[in-house]
């Protein structure tokens, strides 16, 4: 976890992408120029691949048992080995960062072994972050990619990335629509995952 100081600036997702968008896609976003905006690697790469943020998503069943909001059609990388798995997540890391983005996860928070979900059917041993639709990486180090399902995301210990993946309402069922409430609009935060209590 990146240290924080008085100077950080946070910036959500929306607010980041829409920066990006007045600034001519070119450079720092103008949040950037005026502090250090903090993203998560999963919003940097939402941004940087020109697709617009979901405000909604479907309610799943996270490994923890407890229900969240998570974006349609969301995916991980799959990996063969840890290795393989902090290598290539580092490398992303690295590119986003050359972009101009300063990345607050890390790649041993964002890796995690598939036997974490042994009823979601994961078929490489390691996992990757949790990513929007639309916005997965090419890298010949990925041993394949899996849409993210009920059971298949926040094992106990692992980190929640609460950009990406929201608590769901009061009462909401499995398979319902609702709102994603972190990471974007108004909120001004991004990319600070708590760890799923284990």
């Amino acid at each position: 976890m990146a240290a924080r100081t008085g100077r950080l600036e946070l910036s959500g997702i929306g607010a980041a992408h829409r920066a990006r968008a007045r600034a001519g896609g070119v450079g720092l976003s103008p949040a950037a120029t005026r502090g250090v905006a903090v993203a998560s690697i999963a919003g940097a790469v939402l941004a940087l691949s020109g697709c617009t943020p979901t405000e909604e998503g479907i309610v799943l069943e996270g490994a923890d048992g407890q229900k969240y909001v998570v974006p349609d059609s969301a995916e991980r990388p799959m990996y063969d080995s840890k290795e393989a798995c902090i290598a290539d997540v580092t490398e992303q890391i690295a590119i986003l960062e050359r972009q101009g983005e300063q990345i607050v996860d890390t790649p041993e928070e964002l890796c995690e072994p598939s036997s974490n979900y042994p009823n979601a059917h994961y078929g490489h041993a390691w996992l990757g972050p949790i990513l929007f639709a639309g916005s997965r990486w090419a890298s010949p180090n990925v041993a394949g990619w899996s849409n993210v399902a009920s059971g298949g995301f926040a094992a106990p210990g692992s980190k929640l990335q609460s950009d990406v993946v929201s608590p769901a309402p009061a009462g909401a069922q499995t398979g319902e629509r609702a709102p994603l409430k972190s990471g974007f609009g108004s909120s001004g935060k991004s990319g600070f995952g708590s760890t799923v209590g284990g």
